[in-house]
């Protein structure tokens, strides 16, 4: 049987996290689970080690700064190398990916390296506002100076198997943010691994507030054209 690491980071989402930890487990029961918490000022960091002492599949890295996204997947990446697993599932805490949905990105792991879950191309959002525009128009720049074949660039939901996560080992994105998920792309395509996308509903967060740093639009337009210049000299 293959080993399957879910992974999700957190920063405040106590109403959130007990929810997508049962049902990740609703899943299935083989599945490991894997939440980095930056040090969260809420009750995350408790509510995580009642329930990973219960559960002996369930393991927490609790970091003591808050220290990006981009690098809590990187760490994720470092952990599933390290423990051997085949593949790894990565997620957003805030209910917004449906584990329900996790069999499918198993199951195009079957003639694929990596899989992205696509809002565009047959998937849905519920974003609405500055949001979805920013999203949107991320995801447009990417596809035009970084073609991959994919629509889909920013969403964090993932898979990855083994092979990917060697080519990521070998050669770690830099972005400590959002922008990680774009150089992640970007690196696997160059790689020449096997990539595709399935349609997912990306839903709005189901409590708290979004993490995302005003600046980062600012960051991430910047890591694009970045790689595209690093494209170009290559």
């Amino acid at each position: 049987m293959s080993k399957v690491l879910v992974f999700t980071p957190t920063f405040n989402e106590a109403e959130n996290i007990k929810i997508l930890i049962d049902q990740i487990k609703e899943v299935s029961q083989n599945l490991d689970v894997l939440i980095v918490d930056d040090s969260s000022t809420d009750q995350t960091t408790k509510i995580l080690e009642q329930v990973s002492s219960k559960d002996l599949s369930i393991q927490v890295i609790v970091r003591s700064l808050k220290s990006g996204v981009g690098s809590a997947h990187m760490l994720a990446i470092k952990e599933a190398y390290k423990n051997g697993y085949d593949y790894l599932i990565t997620m957003d805490a805030d209910l917004s990916h449906d584990p329900k949905d996790i069999p499918r990105f198993l199951n195009a792991l079957d003639n694929n390296n990596y899989v992205v879950g696509t809002r565009s191309r047959g998937g849905k959002t519920e974003l609405k506002g500055i949001r979805l525009i920013l999203s949107k128009g991320a995801n447009l720049l990417c596809r035009c100076l970084l073609p991959t074949g994919l629509s889909e660039y920013t969403n964090g939901f993932r898979a990855y198997d083994r092979s990917a996560i060697n080519v990521l080992i070998q050669n770690p994105p830099k972005g400590s943010d959002y922008s990680f998920f774009i150089e992640a792309t970007n690196t696997l395509f160059l790689s020449k691994l096997t990539i595709t996308e399935i349609p997912i509903i990306f839903r709005n967060r189901f409590a708290g507030k979004s993490k995302i740093p005003p600046f980062q639009i600012f960051s991430t337009m910047n890591k694009i054209v970045r790689l595209f210049v690093m494209r170009i000299l290559d």
